[in-house]
């Protein structure tokens, strides 16, 4: 099923959501949320099914992003699951409502892209701006005919690299996003019984995680390795082969892709993944966070 809109949001926020989408509803607006497939995810990964959703089956992707939405591995991963869809989308996709005086960073959500405050609307009265905005509900608003000239007059340009791209300072952004997200997701398995513990150095994370004492899943990633100082080197497992020597089960480089227009990282894949070798292959910091997370999870489900 494609949904008109997907809400995303931390359960404090629940309350003002569920009215939201109750007048959603309301206005003829198809809605995902969570709870209305309880019994359809029954035995099911939740968050696989959820990233489903949020990837490709909706129109359009509402969160409401607020101080303990940053602060939660689940609702990230859903943003970072609507992100990759955004990137082969453009813009528009995304539909921001920001709670409170949060303040979201940067890597997040560009500041140019326009949001909505919840603050300045009652639950009917946002329904009301997303069926004016989505075109459910009633007819869009007739366009300026000045915008339609101007849009027809608008040349094609080069797409290029910025002048102000940095493989050295991508990579420790992308370095800091992969902490920072494998920290707030290892945290999480605790509740189903592992202990994760992410060590994070200056030029090396550590991931370990553990049930009963027994580490059933290690990963090193290192700035630089074998492959040179502007790659991420992927190292699996908890012991290294050979004295002193260095070893890797994958590395990836970032680049910019000047057709979508954002940076990425090639990934030369080893072993990180399930598959091994094959063609490189070409990810955002989201994607390969996601496609990484999904690694771990199958490796310990086994």
């Amino acid at each position: 099923m494609t949904y008109d809109i997907a809400v995303s949001f931390a359960g404090e926020q629940r309350e003002y959501v569920v009215q939201f989408v109750e007048a959603c509803k309301a206005r003829g607006i198809s809605v995902f949320y969570d709870r209305d497939l309880t019994n359809d995810w029954w035995g099911k990964n939740f968050i696989r099914e959820q990233r489903k959703v949020y990837g490709k089956n909706t129109r359009y992707f509402l969160p409401f992003i607020s101080t303990e939405y940053l602060a939660k591995p689940v609702p990230r991963d859903e943003f970072s699951a609507a992100m990759i869809t955004a990137v082969n989308r453009g813009d528009g996709y995304v539909l921001p409502v920001l709670w409170g005086h949060v303040e979201v960073p940067t890597d997040l959500l560009h500041p140019h892209i326009h949001h909505l405050r919840a603050d300045d609307y009652t639950p009917e009265q946002l329904a009301e701006a997303v069926a004016r905005r989505i075109g459910v509900g009633g007819q869009q608003p007739a366009r300026d005919i000045s915008e339609v000239v101007q849009e027809a007059l608008e040349y094609r340009m080069p797409k290029v690299v910025p002048q102000n791209f940095s493989t050295y300072r991508e990579l420790d952004i992308t370095y800091d996003y992969l902490a920072d997200q494998l920290q707030a997701a290892v945290h999480q398995l605790e509740s189903i019984g592992f202990v994760g513990t992410v060590r994070r150095g200056e030029s090396k994370i550590a991931v370990r995680i553990e049930r009963q004492g027994q580490t059933v899943y290690g990963l090193d990633i290192e700035k630089g390795g074998p492959y040179g100082d502007s790659s991420l080197n992927f190292v699996i497992g908890t012991h290294r082969v050979g004295a002193g020597g260095s070893s890797s089960n994958g590395h990836a480089t970032p680049f910019f892709d000047r057709e979508a227009q954002v940076p990425k990282l090639r990934m030369f894949n080893l072993s990180v993944f399930q598959e091994v070798g094959g063609p490189d292959r070409e990810y955002t910091k989201e994607e390969f966070f996601a496609a990484l997370w999904d690694r771990i999870v199958e490796q310990i489900e086994c």
